[in-house]
Order: C-alpha cells, then sequence, then structure tokens
C-alpha cells in the first residue's frame, strides 16, 4: 500500500519539476518569458552584487543597503525586497557556470514541491484521482510555469504556504504534532519575509480554524459563544481607525498598479467601508478570472483567458468539495475559505492590473483547485491512458484517519 502510494505520487512532482526546467531553460537561452524581466532581472542583478561582496568578505559592499538578522526574525520589518530576495538567491552565483539558470532551477523545484504539497493535501482527504485533478493546472497552466522558472518570489511564497498547509492538515507518521507544528511556523515565517502583505490572511485563517475547533471541541459554552458574537460590533466600531488606514493603504496601492496595457477598472477607487464592502466581490472575480474575453488583446491574453475560465469550473465544482472536505475537518475547511476569502477580498481591491493579479493569484488558487478537485471527482471520473491517474478505485471516498498520505 506505501509503495502503491508512493508510485502515485512521484510521477506528480517529477512531471512538474521537468515542465519547470524546460522553461527555465528557455527562459534563460531566450527572452520569450515575459516574467523574466523587471522585477526578475533587478532580483538575479542584486543576488549577483551580494555574491561579489561576500567572496570579498561582506555581502553587503557593493549594494545601496543590507539585511540585519533582526529583520530575518521579524517578517514585517519591511526590509528592501530586493537585497532580502537578493539575500536568498546570492549563493546561486557562488557556484561556477550559469548562475542564474541554476537560481531557476532552484525556484522550479520550490513550484514543483508546492503542488506535490496540493497533491498530498488533496489525495489524503479523498482520493489519489482527487489529487491529479487538483494539481493539473497548477503543473501546467503556462502562467504558473513561467512565473516559477523565473528569479520571482512567488514559487518561495507558494511553497512555503502549501508546505505550512500540509505540515498543518496532515497527520504526522514520523514526528510529532508539535514538530509538525513548529516546521509549519518556520515556513511561514520563510513565506512571509517575502511577502509581508499576507501576514492579515494568514491570522485570519488560523484564528477561524481555531475558533471552530475550539467551538467543536466543546472547550466554550454556546452562553459564551452568544456573548462573544453580541460584543462583535462593539470590536468593529473599536477597530474602525485601523479599518479605515487599510482602505487607505488599499486605494493607495490600487492608484499606483492602475496603469499599463493589462489595467482594469482604474477609475474604481474604494475610500470608504461601504465603498469596499459593495466593490469587494467585483474586485474578487476580476483578481480570480482575468482576463474576461473582452479584455483579451494578445496570444498570451488567450492562454491566461482560458486559465480563467478553467478556475471558474474550479469554483463552482468546489460547492461539492467544501461539503466533502468539511466532513472530514470542518475547522480546516474554515480556515481555508477565510482565509481564501479574505484575500482575494484585499488583493482582488489592490490589484488594478491582470498582469500582476496574474501572479499573485497564485498564491490562493490552490485552495480552489483542492475543492474543485474533490468536488469534480465526487461527480466525474477520469478513464485511462494515464495510469497513474485513474489506479485508486480502492482509494476513492476513504477516511482521512485511514490515509497515510504524509
Amino acid at each position: 500500500m506505501e509503495w502503491d502510494k508512493t508510485r502515485q505520487a512521484i510521477p506528480i512532482f517529477v512531471i512538474t519539476f521537468l515542465v519547470r526546467s524546460v522553461a527555465a531553460i528557455i527562459t534563460t537561452l531566450t527572452t520569450l518569458n515575459p516574467d523574466s524581466r523587471k522585477d526578475a532581472v533587478g532580483f538575479g542583478n542584486t543576488a549577483e552584487t551580494i555574491a561579489r561582496g561576500f567572496k570579498e568578505g561582506n555581502p553587503y559592499l557593493y549594494t545601496t543597503g543590507s539585511i540585519d538578522p533582526s529583520q530575518l526574525l521579524f517578517p514585517l520589518a519591511s526590509p528592501d525586497i530586493y537585497t532580502l530576495w537578493g539575500t536568498f538567491l546570492a549563493p546561486f552565483w557562488l557556484l561556477p557556470g550559469p548562475s542564474g539558470f541554476y537560481a531557476r532551477l532552484g525556484n522550479a523545484f520550490l513550484g514543483a514541491f508546492a503542488v506535490y504539497n496540493v497533491y498530498l493535501i488533496t489525495r489524503y482527504y479523498h482520493s489519489h484521482h482527487a489529487g491529479v485533478v487538483a494539481a493539473l493546472p497548477m503543473m501546467f497552466y503556462p502562467s504558473v510555469v513561467a512565473v516559477h522558472s523565473t528569479l520571482l518570489r512567488e514559487a518561495i511564497v507558494l511553497f512555503g504556504i502549501t508546505t505550512a498547509a500540509r505540515l498543518m492538515l496532515l497527520s504526522p507518521k514520523h514526528r510529532s504534532r508539535l514538530l509538525s507544528y513548529v516546521l509549519a511556523g518556520i515556513v511561514l515565517h520563510i513565506s512571509l519575509l517575502q511577502r509581508s502583505d499576507n501576514f492579515l490572511i494568514f491570522v485570519a485563517a488560523v484564528v477561524a480554524a481555531l475558533g471552530v475547533y475550539i467551538v467543536k471541541s466543546g472547550y466554550i459554552s454556546r452562553r459564551a459563544i452568544a456573548f462573544g458574537a453580541s460584543l462583535s460590533p462593539v470590536a468593529f466600531v473599536l477597530s474602525l481607525p485601523i479599518i479605515r488606514d487599510g482602505i487607505e493603504f488599499l486605494a493607495y496601492t490600487r492608484e499606483v498598479r492602475a496603469s499599463g496595457r493589462a489595467v482594469y477598472l482604474p477609475e474604481v477607487i474604494p475610500r470608504t467601508v461601504f465603498e469596499l464592502a459593495a466593490f469587494s466581490w467585483v474586485g474578487a472575480a476580476y483578481f480570480l478570472y482575468t482576463p474576461f474575453p473582452w479584455m483579451i488583446e494578445t496570444i498570451p491574453d488567450l492562454l491566461v483567458g482560458i486559465e480563467g475560465l478553467i478556475n471558474i469550473a474550479f469554483t463552482a465544482a468546489a460547492v461539492w468539495g467544501v461539503r466533502s472536505f468539511g466532513q472530514k475537518n470542518a475547522s480546516a475547511t474554515v480556515g481555508l475559505l477565510v482565509g481564501l476569502a479574505v484575500a482575494v477580498i484585499l488583493y482582488g481591491v489592490g490589484t488594478a492590473n491582470y498582469g500582476t493579479g496574474m501572479r499573485h493569484r497564485q498564491m490562493f488558487l490552490w485552495v480552489i483547485f483542492l475543492f474543485g478537485g474533490i468536488g469534480i471527482s465526487e461527480h466525474v471520473r477520469f478513464a485511462r491512458p494515464l495510469q497513474w491517474l485513474s489506479d485508486d478505485s480502492s482509494e476513492t471516498n476513504t477516511r482521512a484517519s485511514n490515509s497515510g498520505a504524509d
């Protein structure tokens, strides 16, 4: 049984990594990858500069900024992101040969591992078939492959989020539960170092999951729950100044990003709580599914537009997946849904360019693929020719408590 599960899982990682490795070669040798410009070039140049200083005894000898150890301990310290990510990439420039290609392969590995994590979580809570269905979009989406074959940060952020989710959601076989939580905290910390904007999202997801777990476990009474709910309006009023500051920051971010060929709804800038609430669902839809057909102008637009249509299909199927997943782990289901909701609202309001949105939504789409993969597998069974796609009939509907996916 264990060998069967390993045999099923290996192709997911290997194929995903190979696809990204080929893309990394193309990105290194040509200028075809549009995601390998601008920020990616800046990260590479900074990493090379830091490595040159490292050879002379001071990594930041030739850079305008530096990274203190305290900034690595506190992810909200807001260091210069070029210097921070350049520091992570710099070791590749200490190796002989094509350093940029090595770094892209490193990102390809992290991206492949993230896809593997999503497969394992989905298989654990449903079946191998559902795991493959959930992983397929992440394996082959042109936009995801393109980003994971560059020097951008998205791969390590996705790796951190999905690895933490895997460590917290799967029952460990060869380590203690406490160690799993510690490791999850470490990889989430690394993810936050690269994208501190996600702090509120992670907090919301964890608090929601813990809240449901505490209620279901009976640690607090219904009277205490009712009392806490009655205080929520008071808490909302007291937090209004913080909420207004957050809305101002989102409005500023949206104004800054509202430029370029791929811009959408640049004139809509929510500046009040009511405006934010009214626009949130529109912004979320644009964030997750653009470019819509009327926005397509180029071949890359068409490819990403097809991805958007697939995202819509997975979102519809996720309704069934949420029900199935929730029956096995209600607290995790609520945590994932709350985290996803907060993410798409914040990023949906703060994003006005589907090129930027295409990269950022990769951090959260995996949740939709997870639930959607389960939902699709509840109603559709894909046949051969890929044997590894359909040889899990004995696993279907297996309880999570009996699964050994980790």
